[in-house]
């Protein structure tokens, strides 16, 4: 699990080479999940630490406007390049 949104985005060492359109799909799709897993988990977690305000936010910050967005066809996750190795 991760600690943080930080270390699901450092910590990411997908060995996916990008040559079809596919490969993007699945580790988005891979990545979306990470992250949905990450926010469950500390919403969990600061709930069971009785931090109420702080769950709620993490719920704030994957639900848009009180919509899971894997919930709802209206959602659209947008991707960056990697820059990692850019000069």
């Amino acid at each position: 699990m991760n600690d943080s949104t930080l270390d699901l985005f450092c910590n990411h060492d997908s060995e996916i080479v990008v040559d079809t359109f596919s490969d993007v799909l699945d580790d988005n799709q891979h990545m979306i999940e990470t992250l949905r897993e990450t926010y469950w988990n500390a919403m969990n977690k600061c709930a069971d630490d009785g931090r109420p305000d702080d769950a709620v936010s993490i719920y704030e910050e994957w639900c848009v406007n009180g919509v899971d967005p894997d919930e709802s066809d209206n959602f659209e996750f947008t991707f960056l390049p990697d820059l990692t190795d850019a000069e």
